[in-house]
């Protein structure tokens, strides 16, 4: 069966990394500049490097997408809308995009720019997708949490209403969803949504437990036994023994992750990818465990096929170590004498030059060497003839390879992809006697686009005095490409004779006509320059709007919302003087409506209670409870709390005149951001990454252009750092004796980060310390919150009443808040102090995130 083959989409995070893409064979590659890419720790591309990178893929039949994917300020506004008018006049193919703002203002300034939904957008079901049609993306790269009946269900979106859909193939797991992971950023200031992910999932953790007091805090705190450290830590994703079946769905393009990774190893993975899609294109394709091999060998944490074909557990994560391990061998058996023996466990046998490493599979003990002679296959062992330091009971691992850098090296100095490059020309040279040459050609361009080039040079032929230019003189000097882009294909040549050309001057010119091809490949991959200056006009006309002065909000006196998942802490709360409840129910996830009834009959005050959804909502979630709006609206529900724009969309549709929040996961970091979702929400949560001068700026602006929207910060209450498909629970041994307990992760330092499980087996992590921002609601209502928000979610109803009670207290000292007064209610930080679990912190609210 032959199937419709995707695009191959590599990663370069360097111009030797994207040389070696797409001579390996990638369709397209995704690329990053110095500024708003994900991956501000790569080498990245200065804009000279852009530009000469885009050239080099597209005179090569491949495509350039750059990331522009992280969540942008207010005043990084200007620069941005620069920067994508640059990438649009540069010729580049599509742009990646987290930030609802950024994706705004591309679609204002350059509408003919492909714009792709980046991964960290979270999107995980067909609301979604459909969302980021209307946003105007014409691709979607969907959450690596999905299985494969998820993205069948988003693929019954009939084909001309749906975006591509494109995933990832190959390459290192996020723990967390993508976009909704805050770890990083709390514990150092380091934001992944900023670029500057410090990967703290990849260190050494202890699950521990114990009971809780009466603020929900755990104490008597005891270790999980488990054996292994890193918790956290995934495997490495390799569908290239899947591709079958992946290729049974029309997926758009198979990304391979790795934008840090080397050259080397881009160039052997997308190898191994091309070829084996080059086979699916035949009908020839069988995995081969060799090539499964030698991508072990140029990295691996472990292999994974990932959530999408239902790896869970120890199938999914790599928690023994959290780098590199290559390809492993086998087991000595024997070590002495200078001579190795191991049973082997791969096909692959090192060669002189490779790199091994012994690991101790208890103690983690290491031992490396380089092998001088090949190892040698008796039959039953493998063996290895020198002096190593290995002992026998170790586990040898293949770390690198001699062969396989070969082979990099080789693609790395090709000139272009085999049968892709050079480009096809086909020629037509006119020699007449007084009259300058004329040549034309036509150039075929992979994917059937057909280019004309026509070149009349300075070069007039004059009448031989001597020995005349013959025809095939011409044809040899036309037909010398050289490097150039170009090879000859058929060659046709109108000349009578008897006239004599200088051998330079011919030379000369093919150079000319070259270059004119060579640029018209670009020209056609490029706007015209009446595009670029139409761009440039609506940038300017931009620039003029975000400098522009504009007045302040008006001061507001913010109400209170309090986040609670069970019904007593929510009627607490209520009582204790918030003003609205964001209720998540924690029980049923099948039924989550009658919860939601409980809790509206209980707390008797209609319009006080907003049904808070899932941040990642479950397979199926939004097309079921959509449905149950309706009878819990009549019972007094107020409106709906989202955390991505689909849901919100969806809701919208079925429940026109229904109030839908946004929550603090859509990420929301500048004015534009919220400008673009002015249509689905009636309110908006800022992002807890913002600080106070960010806030205050943000609403400075949007108070000029969607002044009705309300906004809400969250003020108090551990921030959940992580939402993950994984469920930590699994790993506890004898799960039903701890079933009153808690859980927390210990890090190295001895902060633990609480955990809880919900109903769908998604385990939530939140940070060690306590966001508190009590001391600066005056500067919040000086900047025009509307609402200050307390999670109190997993903590009860004794704190969440008397945290409610305080801040309550707070928000009514009128001399306080006006700013008459510069003093709180007395001992109001310290009585928060002695409710607050793991201590209190400003989180981002003075200093800000860290910047590169």
């Amino acid at each position: 069966m032959n199937h419709r083959i995707p695009e191959l989409l590599a990663p370069a995070g360097s111009p030797d990394a994207l040389r070696a893409a797409v001579n390996a064979g990638a369709d397209a590659v995704y690329i990053g500049g110095k500024q708003f890419g994900a991956r501000a720790s790569a080498p990245n591309f200065t804009d000279d490097e852009l530009s000469a990178g885009i050239s080099y893929a597209h005179l090569r039949g491949a495509r350039v997408y750059v990331t522009v994917n992280t969540l942008v300020h207010d005043r990084e506004l200007p620069a941005l809308a620069r920067y994508l008018v640059l990438l649009y006049s540069m010729g580049a193919d599509g742009i990646l995009l987290q930030d609802a703002g950024a994706a705004d203002l591309a679609r204002r300034l350059v509408p003919d720019l492909s714009r792709h939904a980046s991964t960290q957008c979270t999107i995980t079901d067909g609301e979604g997708v459909m969302h980021a049609r209307e946003a105007g993306f014409s691709r979607v790269v969907l959450a690596r949490e999905l299985g494969m009946a998820e993205i069948d269900a988003i693929f019954e979106i009939p084909g001309p209403e749906r975006p591509g859909i494109e995933i990832f193939s190959h390459g290192a797991l996020c723990y967390a969803y993508s976009g909704q992971c805050l770890l990083s950023s709390v514990i150092g200031g380091r934001s992944g949504n900023r670029g500057m992910c410090a990967q703290p999932c990849r260190k050494p953790y202890r699950l521990v437990t114990g009971k809780t007091d009466r603020f929900g805090r755990i104490h008597g705190v005891k270790p999980v036994t488990i054996g292994e450290s890193f918790l956290l830590s995934t495997r490495d994703l390799c569908l290239y023994p899947k591709l079958r079946e992946v290729l049974e769905r029309p997926f758009a393009a198979l990304k391979i992750e790795g934008r840090m990774r080397s050259p080397e190893y881009v160039a052997i993975v997308v190898s191994r990818y091309r070829k084996a899609l080059d086979s699916l294109a035949a009908g020839s394709f069988v995995p081969l465990q060799e090539e499964i091999e030698d991508l072990e060998v140029a990295f691996s944490r472990g292999f994974t096929t990932g959530y999408l074909f239902g790896d869970t557990g120890p199938a999914l994560m790599g928690r023994c170590r959290p780098g590199n391990r290559g390809l492993f061998l086998g087991s000595v058996v024997s070590a002495r004498s200078g001579e190795l023996r191991v049973v082997p466990a791969a096909r692959t046998i090192p060669g002189p030059g490779d790199g091994l490493v012994g690991r101790d599979p208890v103690t983690g003990e290491e031992q490396g060497f380089i092998l001088r002679g090949a190892g040698e296959w008796t039959g039953r062992e493998l063996v290895f003839r020198q002096q190593t330091g290995v002992r026998r009971g170790m586990d040898l691992f293949l770390t690198r390879s001699a062969r396989l850098e070969r082979e990099a090296a080789m693609i790395l100095q090709a000139a272009g992809p085999p049968g892709r490059f050079p480009l096809t020309i086909d020629i037509t040279l006119i020699v007449e006697p007084g009259l300058p040459l004329l040549i034309s050609g036509t150039i075929h361009i992979p994917g059937g686009t057909v280019l004309t080039v026509r070149h009349e040079g300075d070069v007039v032929p004059e009448p031989a005095r001597e020995r005349p230019t013959t025809g095939k003189d011409i044809a040899r000097q036309i037909r010398k490409t050289g490097e150039s882009a170009f090879r000859v294909g058929e060659f046709s040549l109108v000349y009578a004779g008897g006239l004599f050309i200088p051998v330079g001057k011919l030379n000369a010119f093919r150079r000319e006509f070259l270059d004119l091809a060579r640029q018209a490949v670009l020209a056609a991959r490029r706007p015209g320059p009446g595009s670029v200056l139409d761009a440039e006009v609506r940038m300017e006309e931009l620039a003029g709007e975000l400098s522009r002065p504009v007045p302040g909000p008006a001061a507001t006196l913010p109400r209170l919302a309090v986040i609670c998942d069970d019904a007593e802490s929510t009627i607490a709360a209520l009582a204790a003087g918030c003003d609205r409840v964001l209720f998540e129910p924690s029980g049923d996830c099948l039924n989550p409506g009658a919860e939601i009834m409980t809790v509206l009959t209980g707390a008797g005050i209609p319009g006080a209670v907003v049904w808070k959804w899932p941040q990642v909502p479950p397979p199926g979630f939004i097309t079921r409870e959509c449905p149950a709006l309706s009878g819990l609206r009549e019972a007094g529900l107020a409106g709906v709390m989202v955390e991505g724009p689909g849901a919100a969309m969806a809701i919208r549709q079925t429940h026109p005149g229904l109030e839908v929040i946004g929550g603090p996961g859509l990420n929301i970091f500048n004015h534009r951001a919220v400008r673009a979702y002015r249509d689905l929400f009636s309110g908006i949560t800022l992002s807890p990454e913002l600080s106070l001068g960010d806030i205050a700026e943000l609403l400075q602006r949007k108070a000029a252009s969607c002044p009705g929207m309300e906004t809400g910060v969250l003020v108090q209450g551990n921030l959940e750092a992580m939402v993950t498909a994984d469920n930590l629970f699994d790993l506890v041994p004898g799960g039903d004796m701890y079933a009153q307990h808690r859980f927390g992760l210990e890090d190295a330092t001895g902060r633990i980060f609480p955990v809880h499980v919900d109903c769908s087996g998604r385990s939530h992590i939140a940070n060690a310390n306590e966001l508190c921002l009590v001391d600066f609601l005056p500067d919040l209502a000086a900047s025009g919150v509307d609402i200050v928000i307390i999670d109190a979610r997993t903590r009860g109803s004794v704190y969440t009443r008397d945290m409610t009670a305080l801040y309550r207290e707070a928000l009514e000292d009128t001399a306080w808040m006006s700013g008459e007064s510069g003093t709180p209610p007395p001992g109001l930080k310290e009585r928060i102090r002695r409710m607050a679990r793991g201590g209190i912190t400003t989180g981002h609210g003075i200093r800000g995130l860290a910047e590169n």
